[in-house]
């Protein structure tokens, strides 16, 4: 039987402990307290297959967290000495083999890809960027340069932030692509930046085609300045990081802004000194 996805089954007979399911020539069980009220022979009813802790194939109606194929977040519930277990939401809780224990306290949370094991019962894996596929062979037409993609930061590497691309797929928000903190295990918005031949990819927070827009990032110079009483001491030799932490913006676009509110004669700049707020 095919376990770890939601699927529609047939409802075939009712015994006392709950009811059996039609799956081809095969029957699994649902028991009783997870059958609808007011079932009926022949009803279709939406299932999830797992093995039970005796290794036998049984249907639950809760909705797992997630299904095998796919990339989830669980929650850490307990640990022995070959790994952990983690909460995928139904009865039985989802196995992760691993030699770092050390690395998972309960509750914490990690991110798994939900596949099988050898004899076919489900399984959760830790290291999820061997399960990930590269642009190189892929033919969606949403996939390509400039469109717009859900991504998913999961790890920190020495050029940048590793991402989940739309579930399944592997990309890389570089670190000066990053104004502020990025939160791991939190779905957002990004874009394809670039595609390299050998299937790798660049990812970007904001559209790669769109044009900097001095007037609305000296809108924000603006407001940092009047936060700190109509004085900063940032110039344009300003150094990027402090740039990006205060303003959250790159340093060619900072002296992009700065330029423009001198030439609107907003502000006083001073060299290696600072800017003020003209009034």
């Amino acid at each position: 039987m095919e376990v770890g996805v939601i699927r529609k089954l047939k409802l075939a007979r009712f015994v006392e402990f709950g009811a059996y399911l039609q799956d081809k020539d095969e029957e699994v069980l649902l028991p009783k307290k997870y059958l609808p009220k007011d079932s009926k022979i022949n009803d279709m009813i939406e299932v999830f297959l797992y093995h039970d802790s005796e290794g036998r194939v049984i249907a639950t109606t809760l909705k797992p967290k997630a299904q095998r194929g796919e990339i989830a977040v669980l929650r850490v519930v307990d640990r022995n000495y070959l790994g952990c277990f983690l909460d995928l939401g139904i009865a039985k809780d989802l196995f992760m083999p691993t030699q770092n224990l050390q690395k998972f306290s309960i509750k914490s949370k990690v991110l798994v890809f939900i596949t099988t094991d050898k004899q076919g019962r489900l399984i959760a894996k830790g290291n999820i960027k061997s399960y990930l596929k590269d642009l190189r062979d892929c033919n969606n037409q949403e996939l390509r340069a400039f469109s717009k993609v859900e991504i998913f930061p999961f790890r920190k590497s020495e050029l940048g932030y590793e991402c989940v691309i739309n579930g399944e797929y592997l990309g890389l928000l570089h670190q000066n692509e990053v104004f502020g903190g990025i939160e791991f295990f939190v779905k957002r918005e990004g874009y394809i930046k670039r595609i390299y031949p050998n299937g790798k990819c660049d990812l970007s927070l904001k559209p790669p085609l769109a044009k900097k827009d001095s007037a609305s990032e000296a809108q924000e110079v603006l407001k940092k300045l009047k936060e700190s009483g109509g004085h900063l001491k940032m110039h344009y030799d300003s150094n990027p990081k402090e740039i990006a932490k205060i303003f959250k913006m790159s340093k060619k676009s900072f002296k992009k802004a700065l330029t423009f509110l001198i030439e609107q004669d907003k502000i006083t700049l001073k060299a290696k000194e600072g800017v003020w707020l003209k009034v």
